[in-house]
């Protein structure tokens, strides 16, 4: 009780260094299980294995939120059950400030690496031959990320393809460079989760800010996956 506000917030973020953790080992021990049977002595972490691994380590933590649900009392179901779906509703002058202190540092910890970023637009070899330590700045971009995420979840519930999306959407319109596409993702993104929000309790029974994002923007992302374009006019 003492840590009031602070106790969702900081859980989530213990969870989200957790579950990180757990897909960087997973992935990490395909490339070396690679390495050491020599089917690819020179496999690194990949992107298609970060993914991979995020899948599966999402959907295993996940069915703990369904086994917690089953042994919940019907009042803190509805409760928790409207945290899942998203919503802004409960947002709270103290549980503001944690997340946008927390969204301040990590914002400027990312931007901080926006050259190495572009650089590493260009694959890993490139980027390690101009000098850019890749593994260093991949952990400290996704350190940043996971925690920037595990709070907002914590501080709005389960408000899926926003990042999805958005991001994408800004590199058509302003290039690849991150410094542009770090700020107009942020700005865009609130701007995407209020309308969001705005619509879903226009609608009758007011509807969770994730679930309007979830229906919006999954076919926003799937259009973007079927538009995507190689080269240097690649989007995903």
């Amino acid at each position: 009780a003492a840590w009031g506000s602070l106790v969702l917030p900081l859980a989530s973020l213990a969870g989200a260094a957790f579950a990180l953790g757990l897909v960087a080992l997973v992935a990490w021990c395909t490339v070396r299980t690679r390495r050491l049977d020599g089917s690819d002595p020179q496999a690194r972490m990949s992107n298609s294995s970060m993914i991979l691994a995020g899948w599966a380590v999402g959907g295993t933590l996940g069915s703990f939120d369904m086994l917690a649900l089953s042994y919940a009392t019907p009042e803190n179901y509805t409760a928790v059950n409207r945290w899942l779906w998203g919503s802004l509703a409960a947002a709270r002058p103290a549980t503001v400030l944690v997340g946008l202190a927390v969204f301040a540092a990590s914002f400027a910890i990312v931007l901080s690496f926006r050259r190495s970023l572009d650089v590493m637009e260009l694959g890993h070899d490139e980027a390690a031959c101009l000098g850019v330590n890749v593994r260093f700045v991949s952990v400290i971009v996704l350190a940043a990320a996971a925690t920037v995420t595990s709070v907002s979840v914590a501080l709005a519930g389960m408000v899926g393809f926003v990042g999805l999306v958005v991001p994408h959407f800004v590199r058509r319109l302003a290039g690849a460079r991150a410094k542009l596409v770090l700020p107009l993702s942020a700005l865009l993104g609130g701007l995407f989760v209020l309308a969001a929000e705005f619509l879903g309790r226009a609608l009758p029974g007011t509807v969770g800010v994730g679930v309007v994002c979830a229906i919006t923007g999954g076919p926003l992302f799937l259009l973007l996956l079927a538009s995507r374009r190689n080269g240097e006019g690649r989007d995903i």
